[in-house]
């Protein structure tokens, strides 16, 4: 019994290397390929999955419901799990908000679990309505998880670097170059795993 975390299927803007945040891009073709190859790779793994959960933005949506349909799997859109709000930045390529914002963005990067974008959130405050919504649902899925069952949660590439990030004991400034959250790729971390993240990232807090 696991809980399985996938990051949507690529979009245009992640081909542009775009900021995307909360701003709601569909799949391309090409995503859409990608989320039926992560389908496949589940069946083939054996994957026996109970409940399906998803942000409710329309790359991560659409993933999980390609997903759902082949695995005849219910979805369900909870709170949470939606992309980092990055403000100001959305809407620009990494390399145009380093020329248009360079200190903002510089400051942001000095710090990225604690600073926010102008107009965003950090990487704490991710954290915070993450577990909130994870709460949520390992409450919905307790008992199928104790029958052996699996839980797949879609969602974004934000999120799973500031989870992998508190999992292994990284600094938020760099981990970006340790862990690479491609596409349509699950990561299995089982509910003690998990809830030791949540421990480590929910205390302490740095002093404000």
């Amino acid at each position: 019994m696991s809980i399985l975390f996938a990051r949507h299927g690529e979009t245009d803007w992640n081909i542009e290397k775009r900021i995307q945040g909360t701003t709601d891009i569909p799949l391309n073709d090409n995503g859409i390929r990608q989320a039926e190859l992560l389908s496949g790779n589940l069946k083939k793994e054996n994957v026996t999955l109970c409940r399906i959960y998803s942000s409710y933005q329309r790359r991560a949506l659409t993933t999980a419901e390609i997903i759902g349909m082949r695995h005849h799997v219910p979805v369900k859109v909870i709170s949470g799990l939606e992309e980092m709000n990055l403000g100001l930045f959305e809407g620009h390529t990494w390399a145009e908000t380093e020329k248009r914002y360079p200190d903002e963005m510089k400051k942001w990067q000095s710090d990225k679990r604690y600073q926010k974008a102008p107009g965003g959130e950090s990487c704490q405050d991710l954290l915070e309505r993450l577990f909130a919504a994870l709460d949520r649902i390992l409450k919905e899925t307790e008992a199928e998880i104790s029958r052996g069952r699996d839980v797949l949660i879609l969602t974004h590439g934000m999120v799973l670097l500031s989870l992998l990030t508190i999992k292994n004991d990284l600094d938020f400034r760099t981990s970006y170059t340790v862990i690479h959250t491609e596409n349509a790729r699950a990561v299995r971390l089982e509910p003690g795993e998990l809830w030791e993240v949540r421990r480590k990232s929910l205390s302490p807090k740095r002093p404000h």
